[in-house]
């Protein structure tokens, strides 16, 4: 047994990382809106909150890797 079998590190390509990202935006964008519904329902909603709080910075992290990606 070679000793880079063991350490075989396998490296994604770009375009996988740009999938996940968008993918990543939708979640975001999800999360957000679940979050303003259900603050709609429930006024002082704790989930709600962490919803939307998450979600943005989901949506915030991942655009900031497509722009560093693209240019």
């Amino acid at each position: 047994m070679q000793l880079e079998s063991i350490f075989f590190n396998p490296s994604f390509s770009t375009p996988f990382f740009m999938i996940l990202s968008i993918v990543s935006i939708i979640i975001g964008l999800s999360l957000i809106i679940f979050g303003l519904v259900k603050q709609k329902k429930f006024k002082k909603s704790m989930v709600a909150t962490g919803c939307i709080v998450i979600g943005s910075l989901i949506i915030i992290s991942h655009t900031i890797q497509i722009i560093v990606r693209v240019v």
